[in-house]
């Protein structure tokens, strides 16, 4: 009996929490490459780019080297928790990319090579490491479920990605209610009630034409449709942020008394947003492409895919922001100054074609950038958008998606503590 109960007594070893060297720096490596490459992409074009690149090649197996001993360094291959992935992620593609960066000039120059590069490739390095990571703890979760996770008193429905989806599936009626609640008290007391959502766009048509044609005078024909196809896109997008802060400290009586899992609060609001805007999208489209004489085409076939990109992103954003929160209320106030920075650091009323080579490269990674990009290049240039635009929207979108529901997933069971 007493081997028996010795091993009964002894708890069976969790799952790790990070993945192992052994198939964290190979993939690590990889990911290095591409966005040391990446980054010329981003920065040059044409012939001009092909002699760039020719140029990095040859540095190339020095920066990845360098930048896979900063994260050994940084500590991304030894922390344990999810939660040091972030201080030493960054903290490791920095210092690696600065060494790089040292030795490259010590050893070839920067004749021919691009120091924003290097600052672009530290960037989207940190970025994807952590996505990465963030991805492999959620899918491990599902495959390999903590043995612990037994003695633990908690719903299974909730602790783990794939049981989260399935759980808001589950819930989908509570997730539809909640942003019918929303609808429906936004209108509340008014006379025209969803009409607002028609006449909305209408009154800015007229405000923004005006404004654009008569008093700003612009030369650029439809600049007016322009401006419009990015300040909607950013209305979702900030409308979404700024109420997925709320989404649980707001809702505290239901976090603490009923089950349900905890993502469907800020999830609820970014589809709530996005409602309104496909009712603005509704009348603005058509009658802009009448108005401005624009003829349909095959690249806007493609709206639907940029928009459900954007969609993913901004839930990303808003589960990272509602659980940050839950800890910090200060991010409300935060969040303000730093959207009203980000405005101007999207082309919404300039154009990026007249910046610099530098400020464009600098424009197109703003968060929002690609999506807008994307949509001013569909319908107001009628052109199929680069594959930098692609990528960049691809890489933030899967990002935010994910490292809001792994950040989500691990702090939501102490939401009741917090708030």
């Amino acid at each position: 009996m007493g081997p028996a109960v010795s091993a009964m007594a002894e708890p069976p070893s969790p799952t790790p929490a990070r993945p192992s060297t052994i198939v964290a720096a190979p993939v690590d490596s990889a990911l290095a490459t591409a966005c040391y490459l990446f980054a010329y992409l981003l920065r040059f074009q044409g012939t001009e780019l092909s002699a760039f690149v020719q140029r990095a090649m040859v540095t190339l197996p020095l920066v990845v080297g360098c930048q896979l001993l900063g994260l050994w360094v940084g500590g991304i291959y030894r922390a344990d928790r999810r939660r040091l992935w972030l201080l030493a992620a960054l903290r490791g593609t920095a210092m690696g990319t600065a060494a790089a960066a040292a030795l490259t000039g010590w050893l070839f120059g920067f004749t021919g090579l691009s120091r924003v590069a290097f600052l672009l490739d530290a960037l989207l390095l940190s970025m994807l490491t952590l996505g990465w990571r963030a991805a492999w703890t959620l899918a491990r979760s599902r495959i390999e479920p903590d043995p612990l996770a037994a003695m633990i008193d908690r719903s299974k429905e909730a602790d783990s990605f794939g049981r989260t989806l399935i759980a808001m599936f589950s819930y989908r009626e509570l997730l539809k209610n909640l942003v019918l609640k929303d609808l429906k008290l936004k209108y509340r007391g008014s006379v025209l009630g969803f009409v607002w959502s028609l006449a909305t766009p209408l009154l800015m048509i007229v405000v923004y034409t005006v404004a654009f044609t008569y008093i700003l005078r612009m030369r650029v024909q439809g600049f007016a449709f322009y401006v419009l196809l990015g300040i909607l896109a950013w209305t979702f997008f900030v409308s979404s942020s700024t109420m997925a802060t709320g989404a649980i400290v707001e809702n505290a009586g239901l976090v603490k008394s009923v089950f349900f899992p905890r993502a469907i609060l800020p999830v609820a609001t970014v589809l709530f947003n996005l409602t309104q805007y496909l009712l603005t999208l509704l009348v603005f489209l058509p009658l802009m492409l009448l108005l401005y004489h624009v003829p349909l085409g095959p690249q806007m076939l493609l709206f639907p895919i940029f928009l459900g990109l954007q969609v993913l992103f901004t839930i990303g954003v808003a589960l990272m922001l509602s659980t940050g929160t839950a800890y910090f209320r200060d991010i409300r106030h935060f969040l303000d100054v730093a959207l009203a920075a980000l405005f101007w650091l999207t082309p919404i009323v300039y154009q990026a074609d007249g910046l610099s080579p530098r400020a464009r490269t600098a424009i197109l990674l703003s968060p929002m950038s690609p999506y807008i990009s994307a949509y001013q290049k569909i319908f107001f240039y009628r052109e199929w958008p680069e594959l930098s635009i692609w990528l960049l929207a691809t890489i933030y979108a899967g990002a935010a998606f994910i490292l809001g529901a792994a950040i989500m997933l691990a702090n939501e069971d102490e939401f009741s503590e917090q708030i």
